[in-house]
C-alpha cells in the first residue's frame, strides 16, 4: 500500500507547482502525466512528454555532442546558510540516498557530454548573488554557465538585464515535465522568463510551507488527529485557531512567557506571506494579458492579513520563533513538546529526522471553508532559481546540458527525493504522506515575492512585527507607489533584452 501511495504522490508531484513549487516525478510508461492545479484559476498547460519505447531515454531533440573537458560551472546562492539547504550541484558519493542520487546524475552527465561540472557555493544573508552575476557580466566574463539564485536576487538580475529569456535559449525545452510548468505559467511575463525551476534543482521545493503538529499532545487531550477535517475540506484558519486558543502554559513556573514555555503555535515572521497564499490571494499574480496586476486590494487578502496578524498578536497562545526569547530555538522547542503548532518550510524535515517526536504534517488551513481547495505557497527566503546569466560563451552547450541535467534528475534525482527521502525519512505516517499530496496538487509561487514590487513585500513583513493590525491603512498607504512600481517593472521586463 505504501509503495503504491508513493507512486501516486511522485505522479502527481510531476508537474505540480503553483506560484512556487517545482519538482516532476517520473512517469514511466511513456505517457503523460495527470494535470496539475495551479492555485489559480485554470491548470497549467505541459506538452505531452517525447515518446520513446524506452520512456528513460534520452529524447532525440536534445543533443549529446562532447564538450571536450569543458568546466560546467555552476553558482548556487541562497540567503539562508543552512545545512539542510539542498546543494544540488555540490555532491558525495556514499551519503543519503540523495547525495547519491545527485551523484550519479553528474557523473552520468560528465561522462555522457565529456565535461566536469564545478558546484560554487555562496551561502550568505549578505544576498550577493546578485553583485557576482553582475560583476561577470560587466567584465564579459562567462564564469557561470548556469546559476541557481536566491529568490530576490533572480528578480534584481531580470530587472538590469543580466539573465537570459529562457524561453528562447538554446535547445531549452520548457514545456517538458522535467520543468516545473506551474513556476514557468507564474513566474514569465509577456513571454519572457527569466529564471524557474524543475526536476533540476530541489532547493525551491524544499521551501514549500506546511504545518506540523504534535501528535502526542493531540492524544493527551482526547482530541482527534485532524487529517480529516483536511479530507473533509473543514481544516480552516478557524479550526486551527480553536485548537491554538487551548494551549499555552508557563511550564517552567517563572511567571514570564518565553521560549521554554508552552503554545499552540509557533511561527516565523514570513508567515503573514504564508497566510496570504493559503488564502488564495497574492502580493501579485500573471493576468490573462501576461502582465504582472496587485492582488492585495481584494477582501479575501485584506481578511486572511488581519486574521494572521490578529493571532499572532496573542503572545499568550503564540510565539514568534524569530524574535523570542529564553534561549531554545523554534526547532528544539517543536521537538521537546513546547509547542502544538509549527509553521515551517520543508526544509525543516530533517532536523525531526533523528528525534522521538511523533509529529504529523498539514497542509496550511484554508481561510474559509467555501474556499475552492487549500494553497500551499512557498517561503521567499529559502527559495532559489535556476537561470543563466546574460554573458554565456556558448548557448548551444550551456542549453544542451542544461535539458541533459533537467531530464536525468527527472529519472534519478527526483525519485530519491520523494519515494526514498520525504516519504523514506521525514513522513512517519500514511496520513501525513496523504497531506503531502495535496500539498504537492496546490503549491505555488508569488511573483509579488520575487519583485517586492513597491515594497509591498517588505510593508507585509514590518506589518507582522510592529504589532499592528491596521493593514488596511497601511496599504493605502502603498498602493499608488506599488501601481506605479508593477508599470514599470512590467515595462522592464517586456523589452528586449
Amino acid at each position: 500500500m505504501k509503495r503504491i501511495l508513493c507512486l501516486m504522490l511522485a505522479a502527481m508531484m510531476l508537474v505540480s507547482v503553483v506560484a512556487c513549487g517545482e519538482k516532476n516525478p517520473p512517469v514511466t510508461d511513456g505517457t503523460s502525466a495527470p494535470a496539475v492545479t495551479d492555485g489559480g484559476d485554470k491548470p497549467a498547460e505541459t506538452t505531452a512528454p517525447v515518446t520513446t519505447e524506452d520512456p528513460n531515454a534520452l529524447p532525440d531533440y536534445i543533443p549529446t555532442d562532447k564538450y571536450d573537458g569543458h568546466e560546467f560551472i555552476v553558482l548556487m546562492t541562497n540567503l539562508n546558510p543552512d545545512p539542510a539547504i539542498v546543494r544540488d550541484f555540490k555532491w558525495t558519493e556514499g551519503g543519503t540516498v540523495l547525495d547519491d542520487a545527485l551523484y550519479k546524475r553528474n557523473t552520468q552527465a560528465m561522462e555522457a557530454l565529456d565535461i566536469t561540472i564545478t558546484g560554487i557555493e555562496n551561502y550568505s544573508s549578505s544576498n550577493n548573488g546578485m553583485t557576482l552575476v553582475r560583476q561577470a557580466n560587466i567584465a564579459g566574463d562567462s564564469n557561470y554557465d548556469m546559476c541557481i539564485i536566491s529568490t530576490y536576487n533572480c528578480g534584481s538580475l531580470a530587472l538590469t538585464g543580466d539573465l537570459r529569456d529562457l524561453n528562447d535559449y538554446g535547445c531549452l525545452d520548457l514545456s517538458q515535465e522535467w520543468w516545473d510548468q506551474n513556476i514557468n505559467r507564474d513566474l514569465t511575463v509577456n513571454d519572457h522568463l527569466y529564471f524557474t525551476t524543475g526536476d533540476i534543482s530541489l532547493v525551491t521545493t524544499c521551501a514549500m510551507y506546511n504545518m506540523v503538529f504534535n501528535k502526542d499532545m493531540f492524544r493527551d487531550r482526547g482530541w482527534e488527529m485532524p487529517y480529516e477535517l483536511v479530507r473533509q475540506g473543514v481544516w480552516t484558519f478557524d479550526k486551527m485557531k480553536e485548537y491554538i486558543l487551548q494551549v499555552s502554559d508557563d511550564l517552567n513556573g517563572d511567571e514570564i512567557m518565553d521560549s521554554n514555555d508552552l503554545y499552540g503555535l509557533v511561527y516565523i515572521n514570513s508567515g503573514i506571506v504564508g497566510a496570504l497564499g493559503a488564502s488564495g490571494e497574492r502580493m501579485a499574480k500573471i493576468d490573462d494579458n501576461g502582465e504582472i496586476v496587485l492582488g492585495l486590494g481584494t477582501e479575501k487578502a485584506e481578511q486572511a492579513i488581519v486574521s494572521y496578524l490578529e493571532l499572532t498578536q496573542d503572545r499568550l497562545h503564540t510565539y514568534n520563533g524569530q524574535t523570542g526569547t529564553g534561549g531554545v530555538s523554534a526547532v528544539n522547542m517543536f521537538v521537546e513538546g513546547h509547542c502544538l503548532f509549527r509553521w515551517i518550510e520543508h526544509v525543516g524535515f530533517p532536523y525531526f529526522r533523528d528525534t522521538e517526536l511523533d509529529y504529523g504534517i498539514l497542509p496550511l488551513p484554508k481561510l474559509t471553508e467555501s474556499q475552492d481547495r487549500y494553497y500551499t505557497p512557498f517561503g521567499g527566503w529559502d527559495a532559489a532559481f535556476v537561470c543563466v546569466p546574460t554573458f554565456t560563451a556558448n548557448d548551444e552547450r550551456t542549453s544542451a546540458i542544461m535539458e541533459y541535467l533537467a531530464f536525468t534528475s527527472r529519472n534519478i534525482v527526483t525519485p530519491a527525493y520523494y519515494e526514498r527521502t520525504l516519504t523514506g525519512r521525514y513522513v512517519r505516517d500514511t496520513d501525513s504522506y496523504d497531506m503531502i499530496t495535496i500539498e504537492m496538487e496546490n503549491r505555488g509561487f508569488d511573483i509579488g515575492y520575487i519583485y517586492n514590487i513597491g515594497g509591498i513585500k517588505d510593508m507585509l513583513d514590518n506589518l507582522a512585527k510592529s504589532g499592528s493590525t491596521a493593514f488596511a491603512s497601511r496599504w493605502k498607504a502603498y498602493q499608488r507607489a506599488a501601481e506605479r512600481a508593477c508599470k514599470s517593472v512590467n515595462e522592464t521586463l517586456q523589452a528586449d533584452k
